[in-house]
């Protein structure tokens, strides 16, 4: 995509984060090695303390220096406050760290300013008219709205172009997280599928025989599940979902996992984590994160690395993604996770 205008900009952010950002500000990075774009809440301005401010700052231009950027775009959604608040603090990082801002502006969905751009000039008050002129906050309030420009890129050709990809699906990013969400129905057919088949009467694989059966079943059953296409059966999730409990069994499956067939990844795991009941979710979300930082999709995989540390907090491979994506390190900074089964005893 090339940005020649304002209205390009705005189009842009839903198209690179695959959802309409709303409260919150928008990072877009340019001439760094890996140029990336990144999005965190806009915090209220009553609540943007000292503390508050580096905090954001550190997380959204932290990453821009160390990866070599020269230049930011910053992107306001939220109340006109809350925008102005923020952007002076990161408008002075930004000068201290030597990062151009190409543009900043604030949206509120029908209409953006320049949060750089001048108020027009106005003439001093006349002494005699002094008691009719408005209060130093209408003053601010006029000078917001003279500076402000209408704008709809819900036809844009970057919108379009990503709603017809299926990279722009969802409203928001709690409407992308929703995306993932438990269905009870289905949790409920595979903790049924945990009894009935005896899965959880063997207990979770300890051994290094157990967790080589394990993880060989566990592969086997992935890599054939993404050739066909096709979801396990709630038989053959609760088989899975139970053995990944196992961290060195999960590993199997996460060693499957390519920039090639990331996509295919994305979807089972994401129908695993919406069939999974709550206390077996931890495995599948993580392979979701690292199977969607993979495809290209940081917003998916934020929300699956949240999703997993709810069910278990600490939980390290998620952790560790958790990192990965703080830093902004591109998918071909991994290489793989190499061998799942070293040191297990051989047949």
């Amino acid at each position: 995509m090339t940005a020649r205008t304002p209205e390009d900009l705005l189009a842009a952010a839903p198209a690179v984060l695959g959802f309409w950002p709303d409260h919150c500000v928008v990072l877009m990075t340019f001439g760094a090695r890996h140029p990336f774009h990144a999005r965190t809440d806009l915090p209220p301005a009553a609540a943007q303390t000292p503390a508050v401010q580096r905090a954001v700052g550190e997380r959204l231009l932290g990453p821009a220096r160390r990866h070599g950027a020269t230049h930011v775009v910053l992107l306001y959604y939220g109340a006109d406050r809350d925008a102005e608040t923020l952007h002076r603090h990161l408008r002075r990082v930004c000068r201290r760290s030597g990062l151009g801002v190409i543009l900043a502006l604030h949206a509120d969905g029908t209409h953006y300013r320049d949060l750089d751009e001048p108020p027009p000039e106005s003439r001093p008050p006349r002494p005699h008219r002094r008691r009719h002129h408005p209060s130093r906050k209408t003053s601010r309030q006029a000078a917001r709205q003279a500076r402000r420009h209408p704008y709809d890129v819900s036809t844009h050709p970057f919108v379009l172009e990503a709603i017809v990809s299926g990279r722009l699906a969802h409203r928001s990013r709690a409407e992308l997280a929703a995306s993932i969400d438990q269905d009870p129905v289905a949790a409920a057919a595979t903790a049924a599928a945990l009894g009935e088949g005896g899965v959880a009467d063997a207990g979770v694989p300890a051994t290094g025989r157990a967790i080589r059966d394990a993880g060989e079943w566990v592969l086997a059953t992935v890599r054939r599940l993404l050739a066909a296409g096709t979801e396990p059966t709630p038989a053959e999730l609760a088989r899975l979902l139970w053995l990944m409990q196992s961290p060195r069994v999960r590993d199997a499956a996460w060693s499957e996992l390519d920039r090639a067939s990331a996509d295919a990844h994305v979807r089972l795991w994401s129908g695993a984590v919406r069939r999974a009941p709550d206390t077996l979710v931890a495995a599948p979300a993580a392979l979701l994160g690292w199977s969607a930082w993979q495809a290209g999709d940081g917003a998916l995989a934020w929300i699956a690395v949240d999703r997993c540390l709810a069910a278990s907090p600490g939980y390290r491979l998620a952790e560790h993604l958790g990192a990965i994506l703080q830093q902004a390190l591109p998918p071909e900074h991994w290489t793989g996770s190499g061998r799942w089964d070293r040191g297990l005893p051989a047949h």
